[in-house]
């Protein structure tokens, strides 16, 4: 796991300064915009641009995989303690290869819907109350505009969380533990996810630099969305009572005897 995070982290920043170093000098965030990476990669040398590219598409091909592994993983976890619709159906383990096979077909399925919204690319803007979804503006891009926000926004409620916890007393277990340090680490990394998280979503307008991150109201009205039916699915159907009961009956499962030899 540390080769690992030491020579991710090597890759990403040549990555980083290579695109860096051949962004141009005037005007660089207007160059970028209009052309693109592509654009980018035409100022250096050839050779170096085809490293790049493969770099690129090995970025590509892990952050997908490990997403959809990711989701896949979170809606089975949910799924076992009956948190979500369908958790029987979710959290089905295949006998022969003791998988979630039902989890993963989901997380593949979906991946594969998403990736259709490309194909939508409306030709006028579109008024949704005071939001307005702006005209030539891919699908796909609102949902990668989404998709940067909402890692903020997932860590940032995992630190929350860890914060409420151990307020009301709970201590983490296992060997890696931050001991007098988890407050400070835990305040620091809320601070930062928090101002990082607003400075994402703050809907500045289509004109600005940030526009390609936000889409002016467009984020923050998914992220509302989504919030409004996760709420009315814990008040309708209320998952945590599920998990409660699990969680119980975890705590209440009977030890195994010891093993005896003769």
């Amino acid at each position: 796991m540390r080769h690992a995070l030491i020579w991710g982290g090597i890759g990403s920043l040549i990555l980083t300064a290579g695109l860096l170093l051949a962004t141009a000098k005037h005007n660089p965030v207007g160059a970028a915009v209009a052309g693109g990476v592509p654009s980018i990669l035409a100022q250096l040398p050839s050779w170096l641009q085809d490293c790049l590219l493969l770099l690129i598409i090995f970025a590509f091909f892990s952050c997908g995989s490990s997403i959809q592994g990711a989701g896949s993983r979170l809606a089975f976890s949910y799924a076992r303690d009956g948190a979500l619709p369908g958790s029987g159906w979710i959290s089905r383990v295949n006998e022969r290869f003791k998988t979630p096979v039902n989890a993963l077909l989901m997380g593949a399925v979906i991946t594969v819907l998403f990736v259709v919204l490309v194909y939508i690319n409306p030709g006028t803007n579109y008024h949704i109350w005071f939001v307005t979804y702006p005209a030539h503006v891919n699908a796909l891009v609102a949902l990668v505009s989404f998709g940067v926000s909402g890692i903020y926004l997932s860590f940032l409620l995992t630190v929350i969380g860890a914060i409420v916890a151990r307020a009301r007393g709970w201590r983490p277990e296992g060997a890696f533990q931050l001991g007098k340090w988890s407050w400070p680490v835990l305040i620091v990394a809320a601070g930062y996810l928090g101002a990082m998280f607003l400075n994402v979503v703050y809907p500045s307008g289509l004109s600005s630099a940030r526009g390609l991150f936000n889409l002016d109201w467009i984020t923050l009205f998914i992220i509302f969305i989504i919030a409004v039916v996760g709420a009315a699915y814990l008040l309708i159907g209320r998952p945590d009572r599920n998990v409660e009961r699990r969680l119980r009956g975890t705590r209440e499962a009977p030890e195994a005897p010891p093993v005896t030899t003769v």
